[in-house]
């Protein structure tokens, strides 16, 4: 029996991290900074790249509601409204933004054959 309510107890507690989408926008200039209009929904973190550029941005849906990102670039401020429920993040497409989900990876994977080797080096 304890076995039986540690398995159900374990499998409530992994439910709300497997509901939400998290998302990768990427952004057409640097970002300055980002707000959140509600922490407890949603949480967004630049991400700083090797060349320090911080144009991608990190979103992870706490849990369900409706709030807005206000992301300051250097050329303007944008706002982003973000709905999310127990399966689906949606974004509102905004001038300047792509976005990416991040739990599915992309349909089309290209993956390049090796190199012929041809030649003495090459062993042929």
């Amino acid at each position: 029996m304890k076995k039986f309510l540690l398995t159900i107890l374990l499998i409530n507690c992994m439910l709300p991290a497997l509901a939400f989408e998290d998302y990768m926008i990427i952004s057409n200039s640097i970002v300055k900074s980002i707000t959140v209009e509600n922490n407890e929904i949603l949480d967004a973190k630049p991400v700083y790249t090797i060349d320090n550029e911080k144009k991608i941005i990190i979103l992870t849906p706490l849990k369900e509601g409706k709030t807005k990102i206000f992301i300051t670039t250097i050329d303007s401020e944008k706002i982003i409204d973000v709905k999310i429920t127990d399966k689906k993040t949606t974004l509102k497409p905004e001038e300047g933004f792509e976005y990416f989900e991040i739990d599915i990876p992309p349909e089309e994977i290209e993956i390049p054959e090796p190199p012929l080797v041809t030649g003495k080096e090459g062993g042929k």
